[in-house]
């Protein structure tokens, strides 16, 4: 098949990342990059579009924001889609070089962004859905950018926020819940919705954490073992 020969012409890595597709007729839709090479990338999707279809995607390396057009050159049903990067910058290629090779980035000379671009051109709002990104995943995304906000989430197991600064989580609220045992109510999502919006505010912490994976990873246990226990 012709995305074969396009998969091995460049070195790919797996690489996680909130991305944005946007295009002609397409809403704006919120989901992940699972791996990235100098040429494209496989977006995981429920909903793919066809071959041949051109998209604006918006997502971050290295700190840098890149925003570009990519033509989708082959979609798998409700698992994803390979696109090709069409119009990538001379600062975007040296992010994606320092990415996948593992080197430093150094910007070409007079190409380097205002000190201000990165920051205005974070999105204040992502939206998606548990049938195409795991809560999981979400989170990562959110703890990878280091971004402080609220995680609305919609879904028959729960209503509720979690709360993030820099990243991390500090909080959440479900119903007449919160903290740990509101969080606890998030873990066994797989349908719903959701939407982070960006703050500069602190929120109060009310839930103390090494990691955030640690963090879900012990409650996991802990819902576990109360499961078991109420089965004696």
């Amino acid at each position: 098949m012709t995305h074969s020969k396009d998969r091995r012409e460049a070195k790919r890595i797996s690489y996680l990342c909130e991305v944005e597709c946007e295009g002609d007729g397409i809403a704006r839709t919120a989901t992940r990059i699972n791996d990235i090479s100098m040429t494209g990338a496989f977006i995981d999707s429920m909903a793919v579009y066809s071959p041949g279809t051109r998209i604006t995607l918006r997502f971050r390396v290295k700190d840098l924001p890149i925003e570009t057009t990519a033509e989708v050159r082959y979609s798998i049903p409700q698992m994803g889609m390979g696109v090709q990067f069409l119009d990538l910058k001379p600062r975007h290629l040296a992010a994606l070089e320092s990415l996948i090779e593992n080197k430093p980035l150094v910007l070409p000379p007079g190409d380097e962004p205002e000190p201000d671009t990165v920051q205005s051109n974070a999105p204040d709002l992502l939206r998606g859905n548990f049938a195409i990104v795991s809560m999981f995943d979400i989170i990562q995304m959110i703890e990878n950018n280091k971004l402080g906000g609220s995680l609305s989430v919609k879904s028959p197991a729960a209503i509720g926020e979690i709360f993030f600064n820099d990243g991390q989580i500090v909080g959440a609220q479900s119903g007449a819940g919160s903290g740990i045992n509101a969080l606890k109510s998030f873990l066994d999502i797989t349908e719903g919705s959701f939407e982070f919006k960006r703050s500069d505010a602190d929120y109060s912490r009310t839930i103390e954490a090494i990691s955030n994976m640690s963090l879900m990873l012990d409650l996991l246990r802990v819902k576990d073992e109360e499961a078991a226990l109420s089965q004696q």
